[in-house]
């Protein structure tokens, strides 16, 4: 068996989570899948509500996200960029996402680990869109919340139901491009214009008399 860290168990929990559930995630097979004893699960962490709690908040729902910037600059291009890393890490925990969704109800404490990233992630989005408004870059009435969780909730949906229904939603690749621009053009987002200096024109030299 291998030195255990925290991390690794971690990591072995998220994994056995995202296949097997809260209730088929038994310690036996977490430890199975960390290379350590139920001993020292129970050590580290106390119980494995415990341990499968910190595991799904962890490695699911909390993660690094890109930053939007202070002053928004190519709104359409910082949106489609921050949109793209949030469907890719849907992407990557679809089943843990799933298996906690299915698990609510049963175990409704589940509900405060798993609103962590996506809370945060509306935070962002919301504080962002309304500096956006506030530039005078999109209409003054726009709502910055419903903004935020139009497109929080296209980029889930799409994530999620992609497997069931492909040929109603656009390309993979594309959609998190798509999904920003429809969010854009419902708030009346305006790009900001680049100046352009125009060149001094050449004097005319002078005849000589």
């Amino acid at each position: 068996m291998t030195h255990p860290t925290r991390d690794h168990i971690l990591d072995a929990a998220a994994r056995v989570f995202a296949e097997h559930g809260f209730r088929g995630s038994t310690t036996r097979l977490i430890a199975d899948a960390a290379d350590v004893n139920e001993v020292t699960l129970f050590r580290l962490f106390g119980s494995k509500d415990a341990l499968l709690g910190e595991a799904i908040r962890t490695r699911v729902y909390e993660r690094e996200m890109p930053v939007l910037p202070e002053e928004p600059g190519d709104a359409q291009a910082e949106l489609t960029a921050w949109a793209s890393v949030e469907y890719d890490n849907l992407h990557t925990h679809r089943s843990s996402i799933r298996q906690g969704m299915t698990e609510l109800s049963e175990r409704p404490e589940l509900s405060r680990c798993m609103a962590t990233g996506p809370k945060g992630s509306h935070a962002r989005l919301r504080a962002y869109f309304t500096r956006l408004i506030a530039a005078g870059r999109a209409a003054k009435d726009a709502n910055p919340l419903h903004a935020s969780a139009v497109l929080l909730g296209t980029l889930f949906a799409d994530v999620m139901g992609r497997d069931m229904m492909p040929e109603t939603l656009p390309p993979a690749k594309q959609a998190p491009a798509v999904y920003v621009e429809f969010v854009l053009r419902s708030i009346g987002y305006t790009a900001r214009q680049v100046q352009t200096r125009r060149r001094p024109s050449a004097a005319r030299p002078r005849r000589s008399a």
